[in-house]
């Protein structure tokens, strides 16, 4: 349920070749488009969410699939019962030539932006959020770990950036990532890439991950106080501890200390347990 199921395919024939089409389940928006405005999030909203994306990872899991690619915009979301979109008219933008290239057919005539309109799910009860896994093109099973993962350069492990060994528990820090981004609408560590070397964007990111977690024993309360800046008041400082403790449970520089998705499942924050 909480994973986009291909329901169909086929080929469309046009103007600039043929093209593979995937026919999925309608879905309003994702993760992306539902941080980009600013809107706050409850502790409801980030519990809702937080829960059904460890359903769909536990169930890639199990199945042996490590999804690689987990990031906001890969998170799908609608609403129960929600079964066609309402479409914005199509926009034509003409594609234009630098001066001085040579136009030739390499590329369209024109592109067209997303039809879906924004802001759809703004102020939706959480409860009724359907929220699903999507983009499963840079999956691998578990047992492939000769090919290098497809994970973002903002949201990869501290093994990743230093090209070591590597498992299904990649996944656990990416989605931990995941979930701080649609909780507070901010990337949890915000590198820089224009200009800069490959090894230069590796000690940046080093940097963030020490400045953020800390090396001086304090990481709980280092970052629960970053947490805790970046959301509402009206959060809860029992929410606040509870999330922070979720997301820690992931975001362990150790790759054998990050918890399972069916361990997480059973977290306390997701039960929703009533401030004391």
């Amino acid at each position: 349920m909480h994973v986009l199921e291909l329901l169909d395919h086929f080929e469309h024939h046009g103007p600039n070749g043929t093209h593979l089409c995937l026919v999925l389940p309608v879905m309003i928006s994702d993760g992306a488009g539902m941080t980009v405005t600013m809107t706050s999030h409850s502790a409801d909203y980030v519990r809702a969410i937080s829960k059904q994306i460890l359903f769909g990872l536990d169930f890639l899991h199990r199945l042996g699939i490590i999804h690689c690619d987990l990031q906001p915009a890969n998170i799908r979301f609608s609403l129960a019962g929600v079964n066609e979109l309402d479409l914005d008219p199509p926009e034509f933008s003409p594609v234009r030539w630098l001066e001085g290239v040579q136009a030739d057919d390499s590329a369209p005539e024109y592109l067209i932006p997303s039809q879906r309109r924004r802001g759809q799910l703004d102020g939706a009860d959480p409860h009724t959020l359907f929220v699903k896994i999507g983009d499963l093109g840079g999956a691998v099973w578990s047992s492939q770990h000769d090919q290098w993962p497809v994970t973002p350069r903002a949201l990869r492990p501290p093994e990743l950036i230093c090209r070591d060994t590597w498992e299904a528990n990649i996944d656990l820090w990416t989605l931990g990532c995941t979930i701080f981004e649609l909780a507070t609408n901010e990337p949890l560590f915000p590198i820089g890439t224009f200009g800069l070397s490959a090894e230069q964007i590796d000690r940046e990111h080093s940097r963030l991950i020490e400045q953020i977690f800390g090396n001086d024993g304090q990481t709980n309360e280092r970052f629960t106080k970053h947490v805790e800046d970046r959301l509402p008041p009206d959060f809860g400082i029992k929410n606040i501890q509870r999330l922070s403790w979720l997301l820690l449970s992931m975001l362990q520089i150790s790759p054998e200390k990050r918890m399972s998705a069916a361990q997480l499942l059973d977290h306390i924050f997701l039960e929703g347990v009533p401030e004391s």
